[in-house]
């Protein structure tokens, strides 16, 4: 009889689950083919170091230097060291404790109490336990919910570190680029500001001689000291461009000027726009961390809906107890004592605890689901616009290119006609100027092409690979 009382209190002492409510659902990859014309897919977009295939040894140093110095970067390690000791904790709150415990007193005892023979007295004694048993019994998989949920956010942290890494070494490939390509226009304001002062001496010299009017002469003038004037905004640039990648390299402002500006190159690495395909998303570690985050909550739902059950653990202790710290050894026997056996938790009456905390951790998890949506649409927006960005730099600088070859025929053919005498001085020193002014044009654009892959690198997870993904969908 009181067997049977014991299995219907156990039973009953369960507290009213609700019911589950309609949660938010996973979008799905889309294949999209018609933004991404894909004819094929890449199992392996990119290494993991990536800026290798660029084969600028400056641009290695620059990076490799930030990977291992910057603040930043050394502060998502150390979160990633939080979220591995968190999940240590609860692999190891699986297994039992077994710990010691030793107790002297000073104690009287009130003689109005049930304390008997010892009522009026003051004692000395001891509890030595040199074993005290624990261990959870995991009836309703509450524990290995908890350590499944701490790995989650683990895997999470660690793509959220990958997230910095990628970027932080995007970053560098922009800052770095953008200097190649202000230390080369540098070098082409400087031919053009010498061709600008020429061509302004000549007109001068006719204006002098009374051969024109004073008007080129203003002309040339002003165009002289605009060069001048972009001139000195790009060498502000190069010394901005300096200070942040010291920064980010994890470096003071002065080691900025130890870096070494030289062309980079992306022909043969980057494949086609047209070999790209949607699927390559997996390899985002921003989409890897969101569906690792969507897996730790669906993980704490279930923690949430197991302290609706009767929790039960199991202790047990052996050891020597006495009030008398002179019969704790001296007693043949009679001051050990031990013990083992169940405790249960009966969750009788919460308040809407229980409802309130599993309401939170269900809305926890639509959160997640709808975060890892929008970085999802987000991510097939990015590739989209990466990839349209990356075919129009492609374009102009074929295009570029053309218009480079007709500014040297030319100048090829003015530098005739002035060898010649068909023509001044004048018209040869404008074909300079114009080719010049091609060159600087063909240099920016030329950099807008390597941004662009560099884009195309990150939007794609620049090389990043994950091998555990959840095995389920939540």
């Amino acid at each position: 009889m009181k067997i049977a009382f014991c299995i219907f209190l156990f039973l009953s002492g369960c507290a009213w689950l609700p019911e589950d409510g309609k949660r938010a659902e996973l979008l799905e990859l889309s294949p999209q083919t018609q933004t991404l014309e894909t004819a094929k897919i890449i199992r392996s977009w990119a290494k993991p170091q990536w800026w290798r295939d660029f084969h600028n040894p400056e641009f290695n140093r620059l990076i490799e230097t930030a990977l291992k110095d910057n603040p930043s970067l050394h502060a998502a390690t150390a979160r990633l060291t939080q979220s591995e000791a968190v999940a240590d904790f609860q692999e190891a709150e699986m297994l039992p404790s077994i710990s010691s415990n030793i107790e002297f007193h000073h104690r009287r005892f009130s003689e109005k109490d049930f304390y008997g023979p010892t009522g009026g007295q003051t004692l000395t004694g001891a509890y030595i336990d040199p074993v005290v048993f624990r261990y959870h019994l995991d009836l309703w998989g509450k524990d290995k919910a908890k350590l499944e949920a701490a790995i989650g956010k683990e895997q999470a942290q660690a793509s959220e570190l990958a997230v910095t890494q990628l970027l932080l070494s995007t970053a560098i490939a922009r800052s770095y680029i953008e200097l190649c390509a202000v230390e080369e226009d540098v070098e082409l304001l400087e031919k053009l500001t010498e061709k600008a002062r020429e061509k302004l001496q000549l007109v001068t010299l006719r204006w002098k001689q009374g051969l024109s009017s004073q008007d080129p002469v203003h002309e040339n003038e002003q165009k002289l000291e605009t060069l001048n004037q972009q001139k000195t905004s790009i060498q502000t640039q190069v010394q901005l461009l300096r200070n942040r990648l010291a920064t980010l390299a994890g470096k003071q402002t002065d080691w900025g000027k130890t870096i070494h500006a030289t062309e980079t190159h992306t022909t043969a690495y980057l494949p086609p726009p047209e070999s790209l395909s949607i699927g390559l998303l997996a390899h985002r570690p921003d989409v890897v961390a969101a569906l690792w985050r969507v897996e730790s909550a669906a993980k704490l739902i279930h923690v949430a809906k197991t302290a609706f059950y009767p929790d039960v653990n199991l202790v047990g202790f052996a050891g020597l107890r006495s009030l008398n710290l002179k019969d704790l050894f001296l007693s043949n026997g009679a001051s050990v004592a031990y013990g083992v056996g169940p405790t249960i938790t009966l969750p009788l009456f919460e308040g809407g605890r229980l409802d309130a905390e599993l309401k939170n951790q269900q809305a926890a998890y639509d959160v997640a689901v709808e975060t890892y949506n929008q970085t999802l649409l987000t991510a097939a927006q990015q590739v989209a616009d990466n990839i349209a960005q990356w075919r129009q730099t492609i374009e102009h600088d074929a295009e570029q290119s053309l218009a480079i070859e007709a500014a040297k025929a030319e100048l090829q053919l003015d530098q005739k006609r002035y060898q010649a005498g068909l023509s001044t001085r004048d018209g040869f020193i404008d074909s300079e100027l114009n080719l010049l002014q091609q060159q600087l044009t063909d240099s920016k654009l030329h950099a807008a092409h390597l941004l662009a892959a560099i884009g195309l690198i990150e939007v794609l997870g620049g090389g990043y690979e994950n091998h555990t993904l959840p095995s389920t969908k939540p």
